[in-house]
C-alpha cells in the first residue's frame, strides 16, 4: 500500500530490517535436517532389503511349519486361499524389488528446488511401493492361516 504523503508516481521504499546470522545450535539444525532429507532414500532401500529376506523367507517357514506338523504326508492345500497367499507374498516381493530400482530424472544441479524435489519424491516413491510390500505381505499372513 502506498505512503498517502508520496505521489504516485515514485515507488515506496521498503527498508531492509538486519538479519542476525544464525546460531551454532539453528546452524546444526539445518544441516541436519537437510541430510535428513538426503538419507531417506538409503534408509528406505535397507528396509525393502529387509522386506526381501522376509518375503522370501515367509513361503520357506510356512512350508518347513506344515511339514513339522504333518510330517511326510505334509502336503500344502491347493486351496484358493492358499493359491492367494503365495500370489500375495510374490506380489509384495516384486513391490520391495521395484523399489529398489533407480528411477531416472533430470535435476537441474543449479536448483536448490529442484534438489530437493528429486530427493522427496524418491523418498515418496520407495515408500509407497514399501507401503503396498507390506499390505501384500500382511495379506498373504492372513490369508495363508484362513486357507489353514
Amino acid at each position: 500500500m502506498a505512503n498517502p504523503s508520496s505521489p504516485a508516481n515514485e515507488p515506496t521504499e521498503i527498508e531492509a530490517e538486519a538479519v542476525a546470522p544464525l546460531s551454532k545450535v539453528d546452524q546444526i539444525l539445518l544441516e541436519n535436517f537437510a541430510q535428513d532429507i538426503v538419507n531417506q532414500a538409503t534408509r528406505l532401500d535397507d528396509l525393502a532389503k529387509q522386506l526381501i529376506t522376509l518375503f522370501i523367507g515367509i513361503p520357506a517357514v510356512y512350508g518347513v511349519i506344515l511339514k513339522l506338523i504333518n510330517g511326510d504326508q505334509a502336503i500344502i492345500a491347493h486351496s484358493q486361499l492358499t493359491i492367494l497367499a503365495f500370489a500375495a507374498w510374490l506380489l509384495a516381493l516384486a513391490f520391495s524389488l521395484v523399489s529398489l530400482l533407480p528411477r531416472q530424472r533430470k535435476v537441474d544441479p543449479e536448483s536448490l528446488s529442484d534438489i530437493q524435489n528429486y530427493f522427496s519424491h524418491s523418498a515418496r516413491r520407495k515408500y509407497i511401493l514399501l507401503s503396498c510390500a507390506c499390505s501384500c505381505g500382511f495379506i498373504g499372513i492372513s490369508l495363508a492361516i484362513l486357507g489353514s
